[in-house]
């Protein structure tokens, strides 16, 4: 007797397609909210990293700085430091307790004392809450509440 086993049916083989298309296209949808997931948390750090700048300049130059926020440019920057960042699409920054400076345009004052005028801005995507920075009115503290990608940045 003998088998007529000398390889695979073309239903086998579309069958091993299917999965594998399956399976590829998974890994890709991953990939693909893994890289806008770094994005908006980097630009979380930079941000907590531009307001910690204002507040040293501000100490070192013995001027106020201010951190602003454009919702219209959806930009952020000081003037002193030369560079801003693009807030991401995705990205919807909200504020208390934050100045008004001009149409649009919001922001956080440092002072040389190291105190600040304070404030509270809340990062987040889609619904979801990345971190809240906090600036203490009185000793211009800047803390992170909530975590920006599994850790917390420290206190300035």
């Amino acid at each position: 007797m003998k088998s007529n086993s000398d390889g695979f049916t073309l239903l086998e083989l579309i069958i091993v397609m299917v999965i594998i298309a399956i399976s590829s296209s998974l890994v890709f949808v991953s990939v693909g909210k893994s890289i806008a997931t770094r994005k908006n948390k980097n630009f979380a750090y930079e941000m907590i990293s531009l307001c910690k700048t204002a507040r040293r300049l501000a100490i070192e130059r013995g001027m106020p700085v201010v951190f602003h926020i454009s919702s219209e440019k959806r930009q952020c920057w000081i003037d002193t430091a030369g560079t801003h960042l693009e807030v991401p699409e995705e990205m919807l920054i909200e504020g208390e307790r934050v100045a008004t400076f001009e149409n649009g345009v919001y922001g956080i004052t440092f002072y040389p004392s190291g105190s600040a005028s304070g404030g509270e801005l809340t990062l987040s995507v889609a619904g979801n809450t990345l971190c809240t920075v906090k600036v203490d009115l009185i000793t211009g503290t800047i803390t992170v509440a909530g975590s920006v990608g599994g850790r917390v940045p420290g206190r300035t």
